[in-house]
């Protein structure tokens, strides 16, 4: 996924509660600061992810 403002992360972090469970923008502002300064810097944040997919049949 890729990021091009920081607006765009934490709405998918409020989204998608699994990925950090205990998300506020209060409790990660330092946090949240430092990558905004990061997209502004570099022009993007990409965040890689693995997922798996279980397909389960009880016989």
């Amino acid at each position: 996924m890729e990021f091009f403002d920081i607006g765009a992360v934490v709405y998918i972090l409020r989204k998608c509660v699994w990925w950090v469970p205990d998300f506020t923008v209060d409790r990660y502002r330092d946090t949240l600061r430092r990558m905004d300064a990061r997209i502004r810097a570099e022009g993007r944040f990409v965040a890689q992810s693995t997922r798996h997919l279980f397909d389960l049949r009880r016989y």
